[in-house]
């Protein structure tokens, strides 16, 4: 089984996939939740069966520190009541890493806990972040197959 490929052209894509869903128009989004402190759209994708997300808020707070809530690491666990388990597998640059993690079942386990494997990658944007995973195929041993 081959090792993840270099990871500069799947970083270099998402960044580009990330900057094409900011642009999407405002029109395109529906409203899924709204606090008074956060908003969430949500519209369907036309790349895969389900839905992006978008979500705007304000924090105040130090950048850095709510970073390290939303990127993978261990505050995630925190805030996250549906990961039960996350292991960094592989960091490439502070805002591009490949993890593993598992959740919790749902509805009487009748959705039964999952593990999955990402590649996930940060970048800062204008006046704040944008933030996306794609899902890798992997082998019993955790040495990926393809991306």
């Amino acid at each position: 089984m081959d090792p993840l490929p270099n990871p500069a052209p799947l970083a270099s894509k998402l960044r580009n996939t990330l900057l094409r869903y900011h642009s999407i128009g405002d029109g395109e989004w529906r409203m899924a939740k709204k606090t008074k402190d956060a908003t969430v759209w949500r519209k369907p994708s036309e790349e895969f069966s389900g839905y992006l997300y978008k979500a705007q808020g304000v924090v105040e707070d130090v950048t850095n520190r709510i970073v390290d809530h939303i990127r993978p690491g261990p505050y995630r666990l925190d805030w996250d009541s549906l990961m039960t388990s996350m292991d960094i597998m592989e960091t490439f640059e502070e805002n591009c890493c490949v993890m593993r993690y598992t959740t919790a079942g749902q509805l009487w386990n009748i959705i039964a806990p999952r593990e999955f494997v990402d590649f996930s990658y940060t970048t800062s944007y204008e006046d704040g972040l944008l933030t996306c995973g794609i899902s890798l195929d992997y082998g019993e041993d955790f040495k990926f197959l393809t991306i």
